[in-house]
């Protein structure tokens, strides 16, 4: 049975600064989920509580069988939330049981959203996934409740998917360029290429994807965050936290120079997420990024994945394999009577559907705030 009043629907704020406030029935949860998204996975939501000063909230559904159904919300100082998981992600995800019904899942979206009305809060999605069922259900339950929601088309993961692990090596290995690039670094460069799946040689891997990223954007009118050792130390984090629940792998060039390009992946179910990449540009002529395209294709073949998600973003690299793309959306939703909230959101709306705007923002902004 999946049955509205078998189930509870309860808030907790997560303890501050702790990295096991989870608890083991998210981690089940989380363990026992279809998606088993890297951004939401017990060590990187830990690790994100313990780098932030506003409030963090678990927002839970349970029965008699256990947590069912969750998200970890922040809540920032005007009482807004957002995925917590807005500090380092591509996509943000509900985390439902894979054998929760639609009933269950009404009653998880109808318990979060009689909270948000109950206590006069709103809600910023970002990153939703525009193709999926759960995010046309919210919807349809926001309609339901009453309560005024606006959807923002923000951007896109490009993907390439193939029947099988085979298919995809094939697709990608059929590609000229990326050959090519893969043997002027052989022939020319002596350049290894190196795949980590474990946190062998972390810290020095992830400072020298962090110098190369400094170097990558010195002089341009977008430097490199890396520069500030706060934002260091929180990648190093987020690597090491990413490791200890075993969903890291990274892929590297390494030459005589030392390595000289890097792509950082996460593993969902049948899938490698091409979420971060740099390269140091003495090498640029090289392209040891499209190189590691290759180097990614027969990793996944050998390990049984058929499905390469480049993570947010429309950059023209991702479409030299990318087959297909996957729309993310940022969803406001809130009490009708908010007007305030209601007018921010219409004017972010407008923004990105205003091409000229939307572009001086691409060029001069999200750079900034990325890394």
């Amino acid at each position: 049975m999946d049955s509205r009043d078998e189930f509870t629907f309860r808030t907790t704020d997560l303890d501050p600064g702790s990295d096991a406030a989870l608890g083991a029935d998210y981690t089940m949860l989380w363990e026992g989920s279809a998606a088993r998204c890297p951004f939401q996975s017990p060590a990187i939501l830990g690790w994100f509580n313990r780098s932030i000063r506003d409030r963090a909230r678990l927002f839970a559904l349970r029965d008699d069988r256990g947590m069912q159904a969750a998200v970890v919300l922040r809540q920032d100082a005007s009482g807004g939330l957002s995925f917590l998981s807005d500090l380092k992600t591509d996509v943000n995800r509900f985390l439902f049981h894979r054998e929760l019904e639609e009933g269950g899942k009404r009653a998880f979206f109808i318990g979060l959203l009689r909270t948000v009305i109950a206590e006069g809060r709103t809600l910023t999605l970002n990153s939703q996934l525009g193709d999926h069922p759960d995010t046309a259900l919210l919807l349809a339950i926001v309609k339901e409740q009453g309560m005024w929601a606006t959807v923002v088309d923000n951007s896109a993961c490009p993907v390439l998917e193939a029947a099988s692990p085979e298919e995809l090596f094939a697709q990608v290995d059929a590609q000229r360029e990326l050959r090519y690039r893969v043997n002027k670094l052989r022939n020319q460069k002596q350049a290894e290429f190196e795949v980590f799946t474990d946190q062998v040689d972390l810290e020095t891997w992830t400072a020298d994807f962090q110098q190369a990223h400094i170097s990558r954007w010195e002089g341009t009118d977008t430097p490199s965050r890396f520069r500030d050792l706060e934002r260091r130390q929180f990648l190093l984090g987020c690597l090491q936290a990413w490791a200890a629940n075993g969903l890291l792998v990274r892929f590297s060039v390494r030459t005589k120079d030392g390595r000289t390009g890097f792509v950082i992946g996460l593993r969902a179910p049948g899938t490698i997420i091409h979420h971060s990449t740099t390269y140091h540009p003495c090498h640029a002529k090289f392209s040891p990024g499209k190189a590691l395209l290759h180097t990614m294709a027969g990793w996944m073949r050998d390990n049984g994945l058929r499905i390469l998600d480049f993570g947010d973003g429309r950059e023209p690299y991702k479409y030299s394999v990318a087959t297909s793309e996957r729309p993310l959306q940022r969803i406001f939703i809130g009490r009708r009577s908010d007007l305030r909230f209601r007018a921010s959101s219409s004017m972010i709306r407008m923004v990105r559907g205003n091409q000229l705007l939307y572009g001086m923002y691409q060029r001069h902004l999200k750079r900034r705030w990325r890394s």
